[in-house]
């Protein structure tokens, strides 16, 4: 069936509308608040770099609840147009990852990843849910699937530091996969100040 050119342009801009508005109303999710440990009452607790407020994901307000329901019909909205668009898929699951729903921000980035599997910023994300929904051997595997696909990807390094520490207590590994985060920091300025999260881990 012929397509509309003016329904595939107007289309377009509306997608990249609502994407721009919700990738701007993201805020960029630093590891460690990814990584952050739910139950821990503290930063240093959560493995968070020092200075850092302690975490706390799964509050959501009445009016950002209001928020997050628009932007995920707007989203869905389009969606039920180009069904197999992954970009909508994985602001879909980026919406629901800040607001702590982590169920369904599993289900928008794993539908995603099933259209286009290789984006180790995603596979991360993904890392970050499950952990969160109390699978850190599952967040492992994605972790390590992310650092398979971009050897030098901080975030999935870094949060592997975490669930290799905080969560499977295999100490060594953690510290190898620490002493590998040095060395991507020594040549990325973005890595953040690693004192408090290397004091966790050699100190135990």
């Amino acid at each position: 069936m012929h397509k509309n050119p003016w329904f595939t342009l107007v289309l377009g801009a509306m997608v990249g509308l609502v994407l721009g508005y919700v990738l701007a109303e993201r805020q960029q999710v630093p590891p460690a608040k990814a990584a952050a440990r739910p139950q821990a009452a503290g930063a240093a607790q959560q493995g968070l770099p020092e200075g850092h407020p302690p975490v706390d994901a799964t509050t959501t307000g009445g009016g950002e609840a209001q928020r997050l329901a628009a932007q995920a019909a707007e989203l869905e909205s389009l969606l039920a147009r180009t069904p197999n668009d992954p970009r909508l898929m994985i602001g879909l699951g980026n919406l629901y990852f800040d607001a702590g729903r982590w169920s369904e921000a599993r289900l928008w980035y794993e539908r995603a990843m099933a259209i286009e599997g290789g984006d180790p910023n995603v596979i991360t994300d993904l890392a970050v849910v499950y952990r969160n929904l109390q699978q850190p051997e599952r967040s492992l595997a994605l972790l390590d699937q992310a650092i398979g696909i971009s050897p030098d990807h901080w975030q999935a390094v870094y949060n592997k530091v975490v669930v290799l520490h905080f969560d499977l207590h295999r100490h060594d590994e953690a510290a190898s996969a620490l002493a590998r985060l040095k060395e991507i920091k020594a040549a990325n300025p973005e890595v953040p100040d690693l004192s408090s999260i290397e004091a966790e881990v050699m100190g135990s």
